[in-house]
């Protein structure tokens, strides 16, 4: 195991200790219960750790930032309960969803819950920083339901251009992940060029990350990804795979994803002819160039830092995201 593998699972162990301390076993227990649920069935805690090697990568004391990395973490599982139940998935990590272990009154107020618990740990941030992350996460939390907003709008389309789709993106993904990268480097005691230099390296990893997220539903197993093989079809998302795809010139495939995306129901024939589809017109290759030319820009926007050789844990970062298959 390498020094960075190491190094993360460290991190990551920290994190959800930390989670489990943050959401306590007392009652309501039809609240906590499928909250610790959810904090418990896994998950990669991606932005805390990044927001932890953030503040590492600018001087500071990541136990300091501990607080503020919870908090992101809480947000984000707020984003993945009430997602679950707006795009009807049943599975989340490999296990039942809130809202089909119980139902969707509990998931919401599960969802409710989580971000007033995230809100309580960011009242730890140290008062000299506390102004502008707490800025910066009330933010975050607009354009997160921006994000999703337009998503859901988008699946009543058929006109969604590639830049309305990174739009989209950028607020409902990419903003938690640059909000990670920012507050690390505040609570980290980053400079103002630092902590520029990192929002942006933030905003280029979180929109590749989320193309990765749409080729992974369609070409992972739901073994591996954890969740429902093709859910994104499925529901209709206007992902980057589907917005390529109509720009296609071959206009019989053109047709036959309109029907399939319009059946009244997409059997598991219909994902894999749909998979083939997008194999066949290239356009798992586009998404996997747009993938790798992005972390490969983030990566140059790292050596505009100016102590390059203190980025080598984010460049690690980048490529294990680069690596992964969920």
């Amino acid at each position: 195991m390498s020094d960075f593998t190491q190094l993360v699972a460290q991190l990551k162990r920290r994190v959800d200790e930390e989670l489990l301390i943050a959401a306590p076993q007392v009652e309501p227990r039809s609240l906590y219960e499928p909250i610790r649920y959810f904090l418990s069935i896994g998950g990669k805690r991606l932005r805390p750790t990044l927001l932890l090697l953030s503040a590492r990568t600018v001087g500071g004391d990541p136990e300091a930032a501990m607080s503020a990395a919870v908090a992101i973490e809480l947000l984000h599982n707020f984003t993945l309960v009430h997602d679950d139940i707006m795009d009807h998935d049943h599975l989340r990590r490999g296990h039942p969803t809130v809202h089909t272990r119980w139902d969707e009154s509990v998931a919401i107020l599960a969802g409710d819950g989580l971000i007033g618990l995230a809100y309580r740990q960011l009242l730890e941030v140290p008062p000299r920083y506390l102004g502008p992350v707490f800025r910066l996460f009330t933010e975050g939390v607009i354009e997160v339901c921006e994000g999703q907003a337009f998503d859901k709008e988008f699946e009543g389309r058929d006109d969604v251009t590639l830049p309305e789709y990174f739009r989209m993106i950028g607020k409902k993904t990419g903003r938690l992940i640059t909000m990670a990268t920012q507050i690390g480097a505040i609570l980290g005691g980053g400079t103002e060029e630092e902590v520029d230099i990192l929002r942006q390296y933030g905003d280029v990893i979180g929109v590749a990350f989320q193309v990765q997220d749409d080729l992974l539903d369609i070409v992972e197993s739901e073994e591996v990804i954890g969740k429902t093989f093709g859910s994104d079809v499925s529901a209709g998302k206007k992902t980057y795979l589907m917005v390529k795809s109509a720009e296609l010139p071959d206009a019989g495939h053109r047709r036959r994803m309109r029907e399939i995306l319009t059946a009244p129901a997409v059997t598991p024939n219909m994902l894999l002819e749909m998979q083939g589809l997008f194999r066949e017109s290239g356009i798992f290759d586009q998404a996997q160039a747009e993938i790798e030319r992005s972390y490969r820009r983030a990566n140059e926007m790292l050596d505009r830092f100016p102590h390059p050789e203190s980025t080598r844990e984010l460049r690690d970062f980048t490529g294990m995201l680069l690596n992964r298959r969920s």
